[in-house]
């Protein structure tokens, strides 16, 4: 088996996903996995030659690398004979990959890359799902860089409530963070009205009933419930196409009601299909969506495509970008009134839905900012397929290689293979909720390759040794030891970060403690009779002893500090500025400015700020603590003069 899966993945030459991190480090890891199999393939074709003095040199090494890393004779006694074995087994085909690497160094750099061709592909799907993504993105910054109202927020139930009873707390700030508005909410929330996931609820049939009466046809809104692809942007151009008929709509579910009242999320929609912003974002998507995202996906999938294997469309989606340049720069070509499918779309073939474009250009001439919108959503858009179009880059991998490699690295467009199989997947799951994964992919298999025509030609011996085999399979449990493995490895996991959150604890509140045995230094003259001492004596000034210092006055004095995440919130007076990291402080010397500059920010600072806390046995205490009789007179001053004659003396 071992020999079957090394060859195999000498046959392997390309990898398929999407664009997620996991999977490129997967592709990564397969790459290194790959040319480990080769070498060790390699390596084994070599040792096979070896005869006479070679093959004992060969066997020598083996045993010698292993008695090494076991730690000398005496440790490779200690070990069992299994344990030998196992041993001796992996530093022999740690030889074997170092002699193959040695017979692959002997092949010419067209031959190494030929024998390690490995490329991977995104998804061409994914590709343009991201785009529009980053288009939208950009589109919503569109409103506040330009200081202008932006789509009107569509709170859920309880945050509605938290901003208009609650204005200015941070409950109603929050409620304001994470609600959105536009186009995309829109769309979402006429998703779960229109077309409900849960047949029971949603107003879908009321809907059909109400357009076939209307335009004498019915329509299904797009499945935004359930986030099918390019389900938004088809349904804001069925929004834009159809405005005034779901406006009605909403009247007639209003008056229908005994309450007459629109609930909460309808009320949503109701506010949003009014709003001027969301319509400006409602055209923009319906515009993009006709002249970039339906012809992109013509030309990767449709029935006209010019090439199936995904390494051979470099070229469109170098087009993609010079289309949305022109786009950019011209986009009078898509907002005019003289706009034409020739020009405007990415394929110059007509618009998927020309009533959705002449809806958009019905309500252009009440959008004031549509242009700039267009333009700013075409730049977001742009810079996000550069970003998931690298496989195609000039200097990439594929672009070195040659027509035949391409050929044998073939790949489909997009993955819908992979995502109808785990949709498939989960629908059979929702119907057999104990089903395993074994037996999932069994019936998938006996259907997929013909079993059934294989079985009909079996004897009734062979039918017998099947059942045995199958019943023994099954009584096996590895489907429930696969689960019990798994629970087990979380179960490890949560244990470990258990433990880790102890000993951070168990370190934040020994440092806490540390900080609490703090005698701060809060003048200068101690601070320099501090940094005066050698080094060794008490009280000498260590960079530990430094670290404290600073940690206090980051927690009491009148500094602001700096965390990995950035400068924290500066208070309104200029304060001197201490990273909470010991390392970014720098050496002794800077630590010793860093508490001078910290001392003489507390004694500006101290009147200001709420008397603190001082451990006892300090002798440096606020100023305001002092009583009358502590005070120091004029007489003292002359008597610490005559004492001590200079500063020197004081020292010593």
């Amino acid at each position: 088996m071992a020999l079957i899966n090394k060859y195999f993945w000498n046959l392997v030459t390309g990898f398929h996903s999407d664009h997620a991190e996991d999977q490129k480090k997967l592709f990564k890891l397969l790459k290194e996995w790959k040319e480990r199999c080769e070498r060790e393939k390699r390596g084994e074709r070599t040792v096979k030659r070896f005869i006479g003095l070679e093959l004992v040199a060969f066997l020598f090494k083996c045993t010698q690398n292993a008695i090494r890393k076991a730690g000398g004779p005496i440790g490779w006694e200690k070990l069992s004979e299994k344990e030998r074995l196992a041993r001796y087994n992996e530093m022999r085909m740690q030889v074997i990959r170092d002699i193959g690497q040695q017979e692959f160094g002997k092949l010419s750099d067209k031959e190494k890359e030929d024998v390690d061709f490995f490329l991977w592909a995104g998804c061409c799907m994914h590709k343009e799902m991201n785009a529009f993504k980053g288009g939208v993105h950009q589109m919503e910054q569109f409103w506040p860089e330009h200081s202008l109202a932006g789509p009107k927020k569509m709170y859920n139930r309880d945050n509605d409530v938290t901003v208009q009873k609650a204005p200015g707390t941070e409950a109603s700030k929050r409620a304001e963070d994470i609600t959105k508005g536009g186009a995309v909410k829109v769309a979402s929330l006429c998703g779960a009205i229109f077309r409900h996931k849960d047949r029971k609820r949603g107003q879908q049939d009321t809907l059909r009933f109400f357009f076939d009466l209307e335009l004498g046809f019915i329509i299904s809104f797009p499945d935004t419930n359930n986030t099918r692809f390019q389900s938004h942007a088809e349904a804001c151009a069925v929004l834009i196409t159809y405005l005034d008929l779901f406006i009605k709509f909403l009247t007639f579910v209003k008056e229908n009601k005994a309450s007459r009242k629109l609930n909460h999320m309808e009320q949503n929609v109701w506010d949003g299909l009014h709003c001027n912003a969301t319509r400006h974002e409602i055209v923009v998507i319906t515009l993009y969506w006709l002249v970039v995202s339906v012809p992109y996906m013509r030309e990767i999938r449709g029935p006209f495509r010019e090439h199936d294997n995904i390494l051979k469309l470099g070229n469109l989606h170098r087009r993609v970008i010079s289309h949305l340049d022109k786009l950019i720069a011209n986009p009078e070509l898509i907002v005019g009134l003289d706009a034409s499918w020739k020009e405007a779309t990415l394929d110059g073939k007509m618009w998927e839905r020309s009533e959705a474009f002449y809806g958009a250009q019905r309500y252009a001439p009440e959008l004031p900012h549509l242009k700039e919108l267009m333009v700013a959503f075409l730049c977001g858009a742009r810079v996000t397929w550069l970003r998931f179009m690298s496989e195609f880059a000039d200097d990439g991998a594929l672009a070195k290689a040659t027509p035949e490699q391409i050929e044998r690295a073939w790949m489909e467009s997009t993955n819908d293979l992979c995502e109808s199989a785990f949709g498939m997947f989960r629908q059979d799951s929702k119907a057999n909720p104990n089903i395993s994964l074994e037996h999932y992919n069994a019936r998938k298999m006996f259907k997929f390759n013909g079993t059934s025509e294989f079985l009909r030609k079996m004897g009734p011996e062979m039918r017998a040794f099947l059942r045995r085999v199958t019943r023994t399979q099954d009584a096996s449990g590895a489907n429930r030891q696969m689960k019990l493995h798994l629970a087990k490895h979380r179960q490890e996991t949560a244990e470990k970060k258990l433990e880790k959150s102890r000993v951070r604890k168990a370190k934040e509140n020994a440092a806490a403690d540390a900080l609490a045995q703090v005698i701060p230094t809060l003048t200068i003259t101690e601070l320099e009779y501090m940094c005066s001492l050698p080094r060794g004596a008490a009280g000498y000034a260590t960079i530990a002893a430094l670290d404290l210092q600073l940690d206090w006055h980051i927690k009491h004095g009148a500094v602001a500090s700096i965390s990995k995440k950035g400068p924290q919130p500066e208070p309104p007076s200029k304060l001197p500025v201490i990273p909470n990291g010991k390392q970014a402080r720098g050496d002794r010397e800077a630590k010793i400015n860093l508490l001078r500059a910290a001392v003489e920010s507390y004694l500006e600072h101290k009147h200001d700020r709420a008397p603190v806390p001082i451990q006892e046995g300090s002798t440096d205490a606020p100023e305001d603590e002092y009583s009358d009789k502590e005070c120091l007179t004029v007489d003292d001053l002359e008597a610490y003069n005559e004492e001590v004659d200079s500063e020197d003396d004081y020292y010593q």
